[in-house]
């Protein structure tokens, strides 16, 4: 039922193993170089009592719990609960918890139901939360 293998069967099996790793190695650099270049980003994070003054570029997502004053460009901007975001602010997504003010421009906006925005926004979807503050101007894209 169970044999004991010689040491030189167990050094053939150890070979043809070393073998394969060469060949999966050799195949997987012809992969990596003909496929797309996908990159995930980590999502960047501003905390509380933290202060920012200046510009913010990234293809990822930004949480805000601190204070920005400047222009941001993200994919995805997450305003906390203490956070606060003046500015130029272009994103796919916003989500706002805290303060939000300026020019805005984004195709989806949810505004929390303790958070207050203020300034032209642009948008494709708007979520308002009850007790959610708007204030200045709202234009509507397709």
């Amino acid at each position: 039922m169970f044999s004991r293998r010689s040491d030189d069967d167990q050094n053939s099996q150890n070979e043809d193993f070393v073998n394969e790793e060469i060949v999966e190695v050799d195949d997987s650099d012809d992969v990596e170089q003909s496929a797309s270049p996908v990159r995930h980003l980590k999502p960047s994070m501003i905390s509380e009592g933290f202060e920012f003054n200046g510009d913010i570029k990234s293809n990822g997502s930004l949480t805000v719990d601190g204070s920005i004053v400047g222009q941001v460009t993200v994919d995805n901007l997450i305003v906390g609960v203490t956070g606060s975001v003046s500015g130029t602010i272009t994103a796919k997504t916003i989500n706002v918890k805290g303060k939000l003010a300026g020019n805005v421009n984004c195709s989806d906006i949810i505004v929390g139901g303790r958070s207050i925005v203020d300034g032209n926004i642009t948008y494709s979807s708007i979520t308002i939360q009850r007790g959610g503050i708007v204030k200045g101007d709202l234009k509507k894209v397709n």
